[in-house]
Order: structure tokens, then C-alpha cells, then sequence
């Protein structure tokens, strides 16, 4: 017999999603289960997860910061910036064909393993230059435009609409015209990135 305050935070992790379990619910409502567990507890817990969703036909809504969590057990994905939705689509078209803005530059900022001969020059990880806005500012246009490298006036003053931009892929931006190749996003973000550091901003990760 062990008290709670005696268990390791993987077991007491455990212990919810059996106590979850044992009610057999139609959905569950997961808010960063895996934080501050070390790799091998969080695969235990998705596994838990998995076999939950598979064998009972559970529903869970992840909320969560980490990517490779998202990858690994969902189905679809909402991606949020500010309070808001800013695109949503299946794993495959968030992981595979970002569309939005910030979604690209989230990916983009992933730390990545490449030969020395493809780094090409660089010296730092990638970034999204600037800060998360304050919820409680009013801005009259898209809430991401201060860091984003396609910012313009209609940006600054009409908050873009959810526009589908394939079957079941929605993304909220006035220029989905010039997402469509990952890669020349990811380099406009690091030209910005460089630029923005270059009149003294400061530059947050986020």
C-alpha cells in the first residue's frame, strides 16, 4: 500500500487513466498528460492512451504543446495562436501541408539532426521572431501578423476568416497563395527572423 504524495509522477499518472478507465468514458479530455515525465513514462502513458481509444472507442481531445505527442496519437488537429484557431486539418495536412503562417513556423522551429553539409550556414535554431500577444489586446486584423514575414496593411487592419484551402483543411490567412511551399516560408521566416533582430527586437520563442 502506497499514499499518493509516495508515487512517482508516471505512476500517479497512471493511476488517473485507470481511475479514467474504469468509468469506460465516450470521451476524454487530456490537458498535457505527458508534461515533465521523462520519454519512457510518456510512452507508457500513450500507449494507455492508444490502447483506450482503440479498444473501447474512446474519443480524446490532447491538448498539448508538444508535436511529437500530436503525431503520435492523433487524428486531426486543431493548431491555436492568441485564443484562436488558426487551422485545422488532418495530422497529415498540419504535419505535411501547413498552410498557415504561424503552423509553418512552429514546424520550422522543431530541432532537427541534418548533416553538416545541409546546414548551409547556420549557427542557430530557427525561430518565430517577437512575443505572443497579451489575450486581452484588441487587434482589428490577424493576431499573428507582428511575426509574421507576409504581414501587410490588409493584415494590420481584417482579421483573416477560416478559408479551406483543400478538402477538410481550413486555415485563417489572407495569403495562403504564398504557403504553398513549406520550405520558401520557413526561409522568409528566417530572413525576417534576422531582420527583426536587426532594429533591436527582441526575440522570443513561443
Amino acid at each position: 500500500t502506497m499514499y499518493p504524495h509516495e508515487l512517482s509522477g508516471g505512476m500517479r499518472q497512471r493511476v488517473m487513466i485507470a481511475m479514467m478507465m474504469s468509468c469506460e468514458p465516450k470521451l476524454l479530455i487530456a490537458d498535457e498528460p505527458t508534461t515533465a515525465l521523462d520519454v519512457t513514462i510518456q510512452a507508457q502513458i500513450l500507449h494507455l492512451m492508444r490502447d483506450l481509444r482503440d479498444r473501447k472507442g474512446t474519443s480524446i481531445m490532447l491538448i498539448t504543446h508538444d508535436l511529437g505527442v500530436i503525431a503520435e496519437l492523433c487524428d486531426s488537429v486543431s493548431v491555436m495562436y492568441a485564443g484562436s484557431v488558426v487551422e485545422t486539418g488532418t495530422i497529415e495536412d498540419i504535419l505535411a501541408n501547413p498552410r498557415m503562417p504561424y503552423t509553418i513556423g512552429l514546424l520550422h522551429s522543431i530541432p532537427k539532426i541534418v548533416h553538416s553539409d545541409e546546414r548551409e550556414g547556420r549557427t542557430s535554431l530557427p525561430i518565430i521572431p517577437g512575443q505572443v500577444p497579451d489575450p486581452n489586446t484588441h487587434f482589428d486584423g490577424c493576431r499573428f501578423h507582428p511575426r509574421c514575414p507576409f504581414a501587410d496593411d490588409l493584415c494590420r487592419s481584417i482579421r483573416p476568416e477560416m478559408i479551406e484551402v483543400s478538402e477538410g483543411h481550413y486555415a485563417a490567412c489572407h495569403h495562403t497563395d504564398l504557403t504553398i511551399i513549406s520550405e520558401d516560408v520557413e526561409s522568409s521566416f528566417d530572413i525576417f527572423s534576422k531582420e527583426f533582430e536587426g532594429v533591436g527586437g527582441e526575440v522570443i520563442v513561443r
